[in-house]
């Protein structure tokens, strides 16, 4: 791994690492080293989905990501975006809550767990389109085709406003009944939190239109322009949410290592700092592009990842399982993929020794 794709990594490490020790010696130093490989372990699918957009980008704003990128991902998807659902939903004031996560740890712990429902209908609900529209729209290379063209040919029969309008309902449908049946706690804020999600997921979409004066933006297209301007940032702003929904299940988890906000911080931050160095070096590299069946891994991670966060409204899925889930499609597209280029390699030799 060389310095230059990971050099914000190792950076952050001694620096976290440093931190740690003036804080509480070698055991908080510990603690924050097993966050760092809780985030790592949980967030690799994290890293191959977020080199699927952030390959369009040109190399100034892979820089941002990977500099500006990593504080937003730190200070605020890992610690300030979980206060802000913990203030929405119990209506406390922000610097009540600011303060007990510090002078009051294992409560404030408490109470972020109790609205978990709600961040799994966002995250959910915001990862399920995502899914939907990048099987829905159809492409060239196909990895699973028994499931990809028939969602391809649905995509094709319907208009795009009636197949957004059947997707809201159904989205809207289930989030009732979920709440209803499973999330008796938050009967109002479960389908209003999938909402929102719906809501992100659409103006981000409409917004990246409008900027680039074309239909389809958040379509895939390694070989289109890069993005500038304002649809560069809209889609820079999508792909923090897209991380954002993939860090609720480490930040969850977190929990369980420590509930000291300072040490989770830290230990989050250096794997968070890790996993986008990764993505980086993956679209550094042209992963991507070598491993033709790589980018439908990671979509199906994102699919499996909604589907799981959507079933967390009501039973608690383990931390494990959403990882080895998500990480099992994209180690099985890239399995495919080193198998399908070696045959291509064979066919190609035997047709050049078989040319006069």
């Amino acid at each position: 791994m060389r310095g230059r794709d990971f050099g914000v990594a190792y950076g952050a490490t001694l620096l976290g690492l440093a931190l740690a020790l003036w804080l509480g010696g070698v055991e908080s130093a510990t603690v924050v080293a097993m966050l760092a490989v809780l985030e790592v372990a949980l967030s690799f699918d994290n890293a191959v989905v977020n080199a699927t957009v952030l390959r369009r980008f040109d190399e100034r704003w892979q820089r941002i990501f990977l500099t500006v990128g990593v504080l937003i991902a730190v200070f605020g998807m890992r610690l300030i975006i979980p206060m802000l659902v913990l203030v929405a939903v119990t209506q406390q004031d922000p610097l009540h809550v600011m303060s007990r996560s510090i002078n009051d740890p294992n409560g404030y712990a408490h109470e972020i767990l109790s609205v978990q429902p709600l961040i799994a209908a966002f995250g959910g609900v915001f990862l399920l389109m995502i899914f939907m529209d990048f099987f829905l729209s159809g492409h060239d290379q196909i990895w699973l085709p028994f499931f990809e063209r028939r969602l391809a040919a649905l995509g094709e029969r319907f208009k795009p406003l009636a197949l957004e309008a059947f997707q809201v309902v159904g989205v809207v449908l289930f989030l009732l009944i979920a709440a209803r049946t499973f999330a008796t706690d938050h009967p109002v804020g479960v389908p209003v939190a999938g909402v929102t999600g719906l809501v992100t997921y659409f103006a981000i979409k409409r917004l990246s239109e409008a900027a680039a004066d074309r239909s389809e933006v958040l379509a895939e297209n390694a070989d289109a322009k890069p993005p500038q301007g304002r649809q560069a940032l809209m889609l820079f702003v999508y792909l923090e949410v897209l991380d954002a929904t993939f860090s609720f299940d480490s930040v969850m988890g977190g929990f369980s290592v420590t509930v000291d906000v300072a040490l989770f911080t830290i230990g989050l931050g250096i794997g968070a700092a890790y996993v986008r160095s990764l993505t980086v070096f993956l679209v550094r590299k042209k992963a991507l592009d070598r491993y033709v069946y790589l980018e439908h891994g990671a979509y199906y991670s994102i699919g499996v990842l909604a589907v799981l966060l959507l079933v967390e409204i009501g039973p608690d899925v383990p931390d494990w399982l959403a990882s080895l889930a998500g990480t099992s499609m994209i180690v099985a597209a890239f399995i495919h993929s080193v198998v399908r280029a070696r045959g291509e390699n064979e066919a190609g030799a035997e047709h050049r020794a078989l040319k006069p």
